[in-house]
């Protein structure tokens, strides 16, 4: 097996993750939020977003190192601008993600632990459900751009 196609299936596996948490949470877990206490809120969501701090970097770093080893191996199918693509709309989930998320996502962390905050707990969920959809377009786009490429004919070499 070579290079390329172990760090194809390792992107479009990783890809899979994320992009079916944050389609889950747009789909079903914001709604189901908006019902919940306050109290209840940041116990979950604070939890929710501990053990996010804790395991998703590794998903997220491993993802980007397949992203970027597709574009610097030699291509064996056709349309490899389609990995330029998936690279560079992953490279904009990264910056929705460590500018946007991140910060939200350790306020919340630092509410749950009993520091005092400007915001609310759910004005600070709803800064980070904001940003959820250009999360998800910007994944979704990633993930069919590398699916599109393993879907695509190899190139004869002779």
């Amino acid at each position: 097996m070579s290079l390329e196609t172990i760090a194809l299936i390792g992107a479009l596996t990783l890809l899979t993750v994320s992009l079916g948490t944050d389609f889950f949470w747009v789909i079903v877990v914001k709604s189901a939020l908006q019902r919940v206490s306050d109290q209840s809120l940041l116990e979950t969501m604070g939890n929710i977003h501990l053990q996010t701090a804790k395991f998703m970097p590794i998903v997220l770093l491993i993802t980007l190192v397949c992203a970027v080893i597709l574009n610097v191996v030699s291509s064996s199918r056709s349309e490899p601008y389609l990995l330029r693509i998936g690279l560079v709309s992953l490279t904009v989930y990264f910056v929705l993600v460590f500018v946007g998320s991140v910060p939200i996502n350790n306020a919340i962390i630092s509410v749950l632990n009993g520091a005092s905050s400007e915001s609310t707990i759910r004005e600070l969920q709803n800064r980070w459900d904001a940003i959820l959809w250009f999360r998800l377009l910007s994944i979704l786009v990633s993930y069919w751009s590398f699916l599109h490429y393993a879907l695509n004919p190899k190139v004869k070499t002779f």
